[in-house]
């Protein structure tokens, strides 16, 4: 079955519950605030009151909705093997949530042994005690996950490690400052990407470079993802090269990413190796 989703770490979006607010500077420039909006004003019930307007855009109100039963159950309905990433429209850990519904997707992950679930979150200092609340622990095929946008939030790392998961990843994108150099021991997976959208704030080429080579020289079983530039201002070809963005559109296709996805001349699109067997 064809990808429903183009975001390119994954194959299928699984939204169990919608909504979410504004934790840190990554959220700033969120695409899911937007499309909520939109979703909202078309009159999408498990959209109603999620976000609203203000005079930056569309910003998140902190109401969280639980999906129709329709979405809730989705993965059900499909046997062949697949990738979801779970909750693009929200933050599963978030405290707005209420564990039923939490309880009620885990229920569908754990029914649903042939698919492999990715969670991401920004929020990582709440899953151990939402767990222990709720009397659960992360199922076999779930990917936990967290957002390290820039050097301020790489305490989430540590956060993120000392949850047991079969795979632990790191989403660094929107990467909008310099990472440095964080200890990856526990993780599997590193995805980096530029900010996309209206007014995206530019990624570097170097910062991006810098994650690669670390993972590289320090973490060589650590895959390494790099999903795109999110505009051709953050792609090297121009603030490195000096081609226009016409130019590096041309040599980087938006195909590959929005604003191209090459680093260096290469696509890297490395899943983690103990997933590579599951998504033959």
């Amino acid at each position: 079955m064809a990808r429903t989703t183009s975001i390119e770490w994954t194959e299928h979006t699984w939204n169990p519950f919608v909504g979410c607010s504004i934790v840190s500077a990554g959220c700033k420039k969120c695409y899911a605030m937007r499309m909520a909006h939109r979703c909202g004003e078309m009159g999408h019930v498990a959209y109603s009151g999620v976000a609203k307007s203000s005079k930056a855009g569309p910003v998140w109100t902190g109401k969280i909705n639980r999906n129709s039963d329709s979405a809730m159950s989705a993965p059900l309905r499909r046997n062949k093997p697949a990738l979801y990433f779970v909750n693009s429209m929200s933050d599963f850990w978030h405290p707005n949530a209420d564990d039923a519904w939490r309880t009620e997707a885990l229920d569908i992950m754990v029914a649903s042994p042939q698919h492999q679930f990715q969670v991401l979150t920004k929020r990582p200092e709440l899953i151990a005690d939402t767990l222990k609340r709720m009397g659960r622990r992360i199922p076999d095929n779930l990917w936990l996950g967290t957002t390290v946008e820039d050097a301020r939030v790489v305490d989430r790392i540590a956060m993120i490690r000392a949850i047991p998961a079969a795979i632990r990843f790191l989403s660094v994108e929107p990467l909008i400052a310099a990472l440095g150099k964080p200890d990856l021991s526990g993780i599997d997976w590193v995805i980096t990407g530029g900010e996309s959208g209206p007014k995206c704030r530019q990624c570097n080429g170097l910062w991006v470079r810098e994650v690669c080579d670390h993972i590289a020289d320090n973490h060589p079983d650590v895959s390494f993802f790099h999903k795109q530039w999110g505009h051709y201002k953050s792609n090297p070809l121009t603030h490195e090269d000096g081609f226009t963005e016409a130019e590096a559109e041309i040599l980087d296709p938006r195909e590959f990413g929005k604003g191209g996805a090459h680093l260096d001349g290469e696509l890297w699109r490395q899943f983690p190796k103990y997933a590579q067997a599951l998504l033959l």
